[in-house]
């Protein structure tokens, strides 16, 4: 398996996938279609990120170790169910390809030298960074390459000249027939910053990764041939396909992965996540399927934050009675102005 992970939000990963640590009676934190999440993995957990909370009173000790065990009881009860779908699609990988994430993980969050300032960030603990979060990633990467086995791309290469207005991109097209080179017109012309420094190209691309009249235009094009102007909502386009290539599922970057499964693989985790049968220790807190973690109570299952709906905390939705109330304040304010 080589190593095409995404490292694009890796970080921001880490930073959702905090520490935790358990309190409350059994040996059971958690189970996962029958598959118990021991108490002694939370505690353990709880007990290495929290050698600084000796200043804390009891009442704020106890508000950060209960927020700490649910955030870390959901990471691993979400790990059992990737779990799961790896084992249902058939994915493997070896040591060689776990070395290898851990390698692209490390470099993603800045090397050896940010993973202490990143796991303190994440108040998660080199032992679940190690034992859980790059297996979860190996997992992942593994099941995109099962889903992905024997599928290929087609892609195409396109450079093009972004200008304002139709009469500007009538100029250039006129300026590339009489033989003006295209590379350094984009880079004098055109309004797109990022591919205009590099004379207009865009790279290699599959279908659909465009808005859409850009998009057709391209895979309607013949090679080497000077198109537009091609009106999109960020201007107008001169474009030409520069080449175009079939890959192997094999050769593909983790960006082109996900493109590839990425629709097939959520659906897979959506489907393992509402046929699992999923319990936690009250004592913790209480699984919440829609938000797909633990909250402290029954109350808090299905809001966003855990908290009050929508509007200012604690704000409620006012009765038909007390609306008309209201109204009828504003009115009487209204005829004393």
């Amino acid at each position: 398996m080589r190593s095409r992970l995404l490292v694009t939000g890796l970080v921001a990963a880490l930073l959702t996938a905090c520490g935790a640590a358990g309190a409350g009676n059994g040996d059971v934190a958690a189970s996962v279609d029958e598959i118990d999440i021991p108490r002694s993995v939370l505690e353990d957990a709880i007990a290495e990120l929290n050698g600084d909370t000796q200043e804390l009173s009891s009442s704020e000790r106890e508000q950060v170790v209960g927020t700490q065990q649910r955030e870390l009881l959901a990471l691993l009860i979400q790990d059992e169910i990737l779990t799961s779908v790896y084992e249902d699609v058939g994915a493997s990988y070896d040591d060689d390809d776990l070395a290898e994430v851990r390698d692209e993980v490390i470099t993603g969050i800045g090397g050896e030298e940010g993973l202490e300032e990143t796991l303190n960030q994440a108040q998660l603990t080199l032992t679940l960074f190690e034992d859980v979060f790059v297996p979860q990633q190996a997992r992942l990467l593994a099941i995109q390459e099962e889903l992905a086995e024997g599928e290929s791309i087609e892609t195409r290469t396109t450079r093009h000249i972004l200008v304002e207005s139709e009469e500007e991109a009538d100029e250039v097209v006129a300026e590339l027939d009489d033989g003006a080179d295209f590379g350094e017109l984009a880079m004098e012309r055109s309004v797109d910053p990022g591919s205009g420094e590099q004379g207009g190209d865009l790279g290699a691309a599959q279908r659909g990764m465009y808005v859409p009249p850009f998009d057709e235009a391209v895979w309607d094009a013949e090679l080497d041939t000077v198109v537009g102007p091609v009106e999109s909502d960020f201007g107008f386009h001169v474009l030409e396909v520069t080449d175009e290539d079939v890959r192997d599922a094999s050769e593909l970057d983790g960006q082109e992965l996900q493109q590839l499964v990425g629709e097939e693989l959520t659906g897979l985790i959506n489907e393992a996540f509402a046929s699992a049968e999923i319990e936690v220790d009250p004592s913790i807190g209480v699984w919440d399927e829609n938000q797909r973690t633990v909250v402290e109570d029954a109350d808090q299952v299905g809001e966003p934050d855990g908290g009050a709906p929508e509007g200012e905390p604690g704000e409620q939705e006012l009765t038909p009675e007390e609306l008309e109330e209201l109204e009828r304040e504003l009115e009487e304010l209204q005829d004393q102005g």
